[in-house]
Parts: structure tokens; sequence; C-alpha cells
């Protein structure tokens, strides 16, 4: 439910610059459900959805739906609020789902106004 809503707010599908790298942009609205109480009077966008946003177009690199294991790394520097547009990059820096214990790592960066908004890296796994 909540990727469709996220979904609905790109501005163009994701450009995959190389097999391990895509850039993706997106403009959420002042009514997406995911500044809903978050907060009330001061919209912003949360942490999780950040962090969704990267898992997301990991998938799209990688061709395949994805389960977040762990979040390592994260840092929230600006706050993203309704009407921005933000730029979502992720870089695959390794794969290796065919072993245990070692999954599917992205580090993500999101700008908002060419400023760096979050940085994290993501531990996944397929779905």
């Amino acid at each position: 439910m909540i990727r469709d809503e996220i979904e609905k707010t790109a501005l163009a599908d994701i450009d995959i610059s190389s097999p391990d790298t895509g850039s993706q942009k997106f403009c959420p609205a002042a009514d997406f459900i995911g500044f809903n109480g978050h907060f009330p009077d001061y919209p912003i966008l949360p942490a999780m959805l950040q962090i969704l946003f990267g898992v997301l177009v990991s998938e799209k690199i990688l061709g395949k739906k994805l389960i977040l294991k762990k979040l390592d790394k994260a840092k929230f520097m600006v706050q993203i609020k309704p009407e921005e547009t933000i730029a979502v990059t992720s870089k695959i820096i390794q794969t290796a789902p065919d072993k245990p214990g070692t999954g599917i790592k992205a580090r993500v960066i999101i700008t908002v106004a060419e400023k760096k908004a979050a940085s994290m890296t993501l531990l996944l796994d397929p779905a």
C-alpha cells in the first residue's frame, strides 16, 4: 500500500547509470500519506519512509523485490518537507544472496536541492 503511494510521487522512471547504480526523483505532495501525523502543523518525511524510498530504488536496480534486514550507518541531515523534489540514489556494493548471512548491501544517498539530506547503508534480502 505505502509502496504504491511512494510510486505515485515519482517524477520519472529510474535512471540506471550502471548495472549497480540508479537514481530516481520523487516529489511527495502535501497530501502524501507519509506526512500524516508526522508532525501536525509541521509535516516532514519520516526516516522510515526515507529508508523505504532507498529500498524501492534498490529493487528497481536489481529487478526484484527486497526485504530490509538491517539499517547501518544512517544519517538524516535535512528535514524533507512536502512539495520538495528528492533524488534517491542507490549503489549496490555487495550482493551474495547465495551465501548465508551476506545478503545484499546498498549505499543510499537522498538529496534535496543538491544538498545531502540522508545517507544510509541497507542490508537487504530477496523477498
